[in-house]
């Protein structure tokens, strides 16, 4: 199928009226009935722009990803802040946006789904893992970049410390849901300052 400018700004319209869904329902939980609900279109408009649930799944997973690494990619790569800085203020960031803009509710919609569906779709687990090695790459070259420099004293492979930092930052999201309390996300903030 020929896309256009028009078909992919519907399709991406469809995306962020289904992401809210995907994301606060999780996969099971959200129907293709409630995605063209929420985008007040018919349903046989959404099959047109995704071959099944799971590709709208793993598009929305992309979508997610591309966005955050963006912000990720200009906060980590602000060649103006010193490399531990940059860190500090990018994890202070994910915090507020949990804190203040998802009220400790939401948490992330890729690890919501990796912890729903990664074991029972492939697809969509590979989907997250990409992205998130990507996010990996991103993040432990600053903290090489700060090892370098002297400003983290760790001596440890900067991937090592970079996956443990972020797989710790999964746990303390899935806390702070069960708490419905800001308090596992301090704490983690708290100790990615004590590890850096």
């Amino acid at each position: 199928m020929l896309k256009t400018v028009k078909h992919d700004a519907k399709a991406d319209f469809l995306l962020e009226k289904g992401m809210e869904i995907l994301w606060s329902k999780g996969y099971n939980g959200t129907s293709v009935n409630d995605i063209v609900k929420a985008a007040d279109v018919p349903k046989g408009s959404f099959y047109f722009y995704f071959e099944s649930k799971e590709d709208f799944a793993v598009k929305a997973i992309n979508k997610y990803f591309d966005t955050h690494l963006v912000t990720a990619r200009e906060m980590l790569g602000d060649k103006s802040v010193t490399p531990k800085q940059r860190l500090i203020d990018f994890y202070e960031f994910r915090v507020d946006v949990l804190k203040n803009n998802l009220n400790c509710q939401m948490g992330c919609m890729a690890c919501n789904l990796a912890s729903e569906m990664a074991e029972h779709n492939e697809n969509i687990r590979t989907a997250i893992l990409v992205k998130e090695e990507t996010m990996l790459s991103i993040i432990a070259d600053v903290i090489k970049e700060a090892q370098e420099l002297g400003e983290v004293k760790i001596n440890m492979e900067a991937y090592v410390i970079a996956t443990f930092i972020e797989d710790a930052g999964k746990g303390s999201m899935i806390s702070m849901k069960e708490k419905q309390s800001a308090e596992p996300i301090d704490n983690f903030m708290a100790m990615v300052k004590n590890i850096l």
